[in-house]
């Protein structure tokens, strides 16, 4: 019986490939959000995992990484971020499993657009449609100061509904006979590079 049973065992494991696997180490969270405020320029963010941190690497250049026993703590530079994003990095823990985190990056609009592109259909009659601007009242932007048309399908105005608050752009084709990409650039009274403009993408295609 004894010989029955270790040849069950052994059978056991080659159908398995050996023992069952590992469990990876577990961090308390493996994505983290992070809500930027207005002009900030760099984020810290911090993972704790349930073993020991014995190798980390960032997996962009704004990122460096210090770890302690089990705590990884990130720190981003965000000075140059103008919309959300996820950067990521890999950790490697005491038991060999390696993990990759992520941190969602959420930047705060200084300017809320209505849309960042419009599109009209190839063909159709020429119709103006409105990109609405309104700046929330705590941000670093107290003026939209003009619009800048790059390319030449497209014609437009702008009019201020309510001074440091609404703003419109009514925005025409000039034709609609054939593929056109042009932009259209907002810029604001900001002398921070990540709030001073906004491009919006108009464009005629099929």
């Amino acid at each position: 019986m004894r010989g029955l049973a270790s040849s069950c065992l052994l059978f056991v494991l080659l159908l398995t490939g050996g023992l069952a696997p590992r469990a990876a180490a577990a961090f308390a969270q493996t994505v983290q959000n992070v809500q930027l405020e207005f002009g900030q320029r760099e984020a810290t963010v911090v993972f704790v995992a349930d073993s020991a941190i014995k190798r980390a690497r960032a997996l962009c250049d704004c990122t460096s990484l210090s770890f302690s026993a089990n705590q990884l703590t990130a720190h981003v530079d965000v000075s140059g971020f103008t919309q959300d994003v996820r950067k990521e990095l890999q950790a490697t823990t005491a038991d060999g499993i390696t993990t990759r985190l992520a941190m969602d990056i959420r930047v705060p609009q200084a300017v809320r657009l209505s849309s960042r592109s419009l599109i009209w259909k190839l063909g159709e009659a020429p119709a103006m449609k409105e990109l609405v601007l309104r700046i929330p009242p705590s941000s670093p932007v107290s003026a939209v100061t003009k619009a800048d048309l790059s390319g030449e399908d497209f014609t437009y105005s702008t009019v201020t509904e309510k001074p440091g608050a609404i703003y419109r752009v009514n925005i025409c084709p000039r034709h609609t006979q054939k593929r056109a990409l042009n932009r259209l650039i907002i810029r604001t009274n900001s002398s921070d590079p990540r709030y001073a403009s906004y491009i919006v993408y108009l464009s005629i295609q099929p």
